[in-house]
C-alpha cells in the first residue's frame, strides 16, 4: 500500500483533490481501500520530463520574453502516452467543473463476455438510451471505455437525470436490456448511486485513473474514443468546458509553482499574504509572456584542428590508416579442377 500523504503538504499539480481517505472503498465494497494520491502513480510511463516523443526535434515553442525552449505536444491519445495522460488530467478536471454546477447521480458498469468494438458499443447504448427515455426522458450519460486485462471492453457510465431513489429500477432496466443485446449476465454488472459532491469527485478521479493503468489503457494504435457523452450532459459544450478545465489546471500549476517559491523565501511554511503575492506576480508575469514555434537545430559538432563540420556517415571509427591499393593483397586465384583430378 503507498503511504499516505501528509496532510500538511501542498495538493499536487494538474490534479483535483485526489487524496482518499482510508476506508470502505465504494466501488468494490471492500474494508479498506488504497489511498489514490495522484493519477501519474497509477499509470506506468516514461519520467513526465520526458514529455511527448511524438513531437518533432526541430520544431519548439520558444517564450519570446526569456527565449526559453519548450517542446510541445501532439495531441494523439491513442498513440502517445504522455499525451493520454494529460487527456486523463483535462478530462477529469472538465468533468469536476461540470459536477459543481450538475452532478451525476448514478454510476454504472457495463460488461460482457464477448469482445466487443468500440463501434458495437455506441449501437448497444444507443437502443439503451431509448428504452431508458421512455421512463426517464432527461436521462444523460458519460462514457468512459475501459479495457479488461483479457482484452474484451467495459464500459463507466456517469448518469444524469435519473433520480437517486430510481437508481434500483434504472439498473434493472439497463442491465435487461444490455444482457439481451450481449453476451453478459446481470451479476456481472455494476451500480451505483452518488449522494455528495465528495463522492462524485472521487468516482471521477477513480474511474478515468483506473482506466490509465498499463493493463487496462487501450494499446497504442487503437483506433475508437476514449470517453464520449451525449448532447445535453455537460452544461455548456465540450469545447468550451475543456477550454475551462485547461484554464483552471493553469491556476492550479501557477499557485504550486507560487508555494514553492514562496515556501524558499520564507525558509519554511509560508503565509497565505506572501503566496498569495507570489501567485500574483507569477500571474501578472505569465500574462504579459507570448510564445511562437521556432524551428531550431542543435550547433553542429566541428573538428578541432580544421573548424569543418562532423559528418557522421564520413566519420571513420578506426584511427588506423587505410592501405594503399598497392599494399592490398590480391585474392588468392581459384583452383582449377581437371578431369584426372576430379
Amino acid at each position: 500500500m503507498a503511504p499516505r500523504p501528509s496532510p500538511n503538504a501542498p495538493p499536487a499539480p494538474e490534479a483535483l483533490d485526489l487524496r482518499a481517505e482510508r476506508g470502505r472503498s465504494d466501488a468494490s465494497g471492500a474494508s479498506a481501500a488504497a489511498p489514490l494520491t495522484c493519477i501519474r502513480e497509477l499509470v506506468t510511463l516514461p519520467d513526465p520530463r520526458v514529455g511527448c516523443g511524438r513531437w518533432p526535434e526541430r520544431m519548439w515553442i520558444v517564450n519570446e520574453k526569456t527565449g526559453e525552449l519548450f517542446r510541445g505536444r501532439c495531441r494523439a491519445t491513442n498513440l502517445c502516452p504522455s499525451c493520454a495522460m494529460h487527456y486523463t488530467v483535462e478530462t477529469v478536471e472538465m468533468l469536476t467543473l461540470d459536477a459543481l454546477e450538475n452532478a451525476p447521480t448514478i454510476w454504472l458498469v457495463l460488461t460482457a463476455r464477448e469482445h466487443l468494438t468500440r463501434s458495437q458499443c455506441r449501437d448497444h447504448l444507443r437502443q439503451l438510451r431509448k428504452a431508458a427515455r421512455r421512463l426517464w426522458p432527461h436521462v444523460e450519460w458519460f462514457v468512459q471505455v475501459e479495457f479488461q486485462r483479457r482484452g474484451a471492453l467495459h464500459l463507466n457510465l456517469l448518469v444524469k437525470g435519473v433520480p437517486v431513489e430510481d437508481v434500483q429500477r434504472f439498473g434493472a432496466v439497463l442491465v435487461a436490456r444490455w444482457c439481451s443485446r450481449v453476451d453478459a449476465e446481470p451479476q456481472a454488472q455494476w451500480i451505483e448511486a452518488m449522494n455528495d459532491g465528495y463522492g462524485v469527485t472521487r468516482y471521477i478521479s477513480k474511474m478515468l485513473a483506473h482506466g490509465m493503468k498499463a493493463e487496462q489503457r487501450p494499446p497504442i494504435g487503437w483506433a475508437g474514443h476514449r470517453t464520449s457523452q451525449t448532447a445535453g450532459y455537460l452544461v455548456r459544450p465540450a469545447s468550451v468546458m475543456r477550454e475551462e478545465a485547461r484554464a483552471s489546471l493553469r491556476e492550479k500549476r501557477l499557485l504550486w509553482k507560487a508555494l514553492g517559491i514562496a515556501e524558499g523565501v520564507a525558509g519554511g511554511t509560508p503565509t497565505a499574504d506572501l503566496v498569495e503575492i507570489v501567485y500574483e506576480q507569477l500571474q501578472a508575469a505569465a500574462a504579459d509572456t507570448t510564445y511562437s514555434f521556432v524551428n531550431h537545430e542543435p550547433p553542429a559538432q566541428r573538428w578541432t584542428d580544421t573548424g569543418r563540420p562532423i559528418i557522421p556517415s564520413r566519420t571513420i571509427a578506426s584511427t588506423a590508416p587505410l592501405p594503399s591499393r598497392r599494399e592490398r593483397p590480391n585474392p588468392p586465384a581459384p583452383a582449377r579442377v581437371t578431369a584426372a583430378g576430379g
